[in-house]
């Protein structure tokens, strides 16, 4: 039973395709308008089927529950938020491969919390993956538009958060033995609770705002926002916690980081163009964090 490799598979699939659809209303809402409506949707998404879902015992303590809190207000409400403001920036294709810098973050965050050393070769891959990035977000000869500086830190802290999230998020899962779903609940629960408080310290009647974009979408507008955040918030979220708790976090990321793969196959079905650098420069970088795992 590979349980926790196909669900890290499925989570890369499914979050691409939410990505590319997130973007195309990446300018309709604020990165915080955006991070609210999907983790108040995907939550009631998930209150849903949470009673239907046959759950084994277990107690749930209040240190789990506050570790979860503490992960779903970096990962969820800072990560999401910074990611929904790169994408508005740079794009769907740079904004998930800066994504692809999250698995050697987390696996060297993991290893300086446990007090070991990095070997070579996995210094070697960080290296490689960091490199690859570097030159598709920057290359000089892209037919794409100079990519905006603010949108690269912005993608870079989604991808520090998302890390740093997951380590956290795994000891939880597995020292509580949380059902998955439960679990994702709860991060994605607090971190739009953080946001909704975080947004009226940074904009100007954000309520009304938001009422007015969600009022000004269509119908089929809606139906496709709708999707992304089932796919990309309730799917995706849930998948991931699966593949955190039933496989190894290092493989589990590793499987997750190929959702810049699945962008590129969905650009070319799109009939968007893919340059040769940013084909090489993906694989390179997927490469990289395999070696930096394996």
């Amino acid at each position: 039973m590979y349980l926790g490799e196909m669900a890290a598979v499925a989570a890369a699939l499914v979050w691409a395709i939410a990505t590319w659809i997130y973007s195309q209303f990446s300018h309709q809402f604020t990165a915080l308008q955006l991070n609210i409506v999907k983790g108040t949707v995907a939550s009631a998404m998930m209150l849903l089927v949470l009673p239907m879902m046959p759950m084994p015992e277990f107690e749930i303590s209040s240190d789990h529950i506050a570790v979860l809190a503490v992960s779903g207000v970096i990962g969820i409400a800072i990560g999401d938020s910074a990611y929904f403001a790169a994408l508005k920036r740079i794009g769907a294709n740079k904004t998930l491969l800066l994504e692809s810098l999250a698995p050697p973050l987390s696996g060297v965050l993991a290893l300086v919390a446990l007090g070991s050393a990095l070997s070579f070769q996995s210094w070697l891959g960080v290296f490689i993956t960091t490199l690859a990035v570097t030159m598709v977000i920057f290359n000089p000869k892209s037919s794409e538009p100079k990519a905006s500086l603010s949108g690269v830190g912005y993608g870079l802290l989604a991808s520090v958060c998302q890390a740093t999230g997951v380590v956290i998020s795994h000891y939880a899962l597995v020292a509580g033995d949380i059902p998955p779903l439960l679990g994702a609940l709860i991060r994605l629960s607090v971190g739009v609770l953080s946001v909704a408080l975080l947004i009226k310290l940074v904009e100007k009647k954000p309520y009304q705002s938001l009422l007015s974009h969600t009022r000004s979408l269509s119908a089929k507008q809606g139906y496709t926002l709708l999707l992304a955040i089932f796919v990309g918030t309730f799917l995706a979220l849930w998948l991931q916690q699966i593949a955190l708790k039933h496989a190894n976090p290092a493989v589990a990321q590793t499987l997750i980081a190929t959702s810049p793969l699945f962008m590129l196959v969905i650009y070319f079905f799109k009939g968007q163009p893919v340059s040769k650098s940013a084909l090489l420069g993906t694989l390179a970088a997927v490469g990289g964090i395999s070696l930096f795992f394996l």
